[in-house]
């Protein structure tokens, strides 16, 4: 099969997530990926198409929350 895109490769062919460690889980109805550290997790992205939860500094990429 021969693909011809302009679009990146990432976008194409998307990472694994389980295998770099992080999870997809939904926090007060949030979807976030996350990194798992010791007894909390770490955001990496906010997987949210609603723009005020990228305005909730509790949740910003490199805090870390409770589940």
């Amino acid at each position: 099969m021969i693909l011809y895109t302009m679009m990146p490769l990432e976008q194409v062919f998307p990472p694994n997530y389980e295998e770099n460690g992080m999870e997809l889980v939904n926090w007060k109805g949030i979807p976030l990926m996350v990194e798992r550290a010791e007894n909390q997790y770490k955001v990496i992205r906010i997987m949210s198409t609603d723009p005020v939860h990228y305005l909730d500094e509790s949740i910003a990429p490199g805090q870390f929350i409770s589940m």
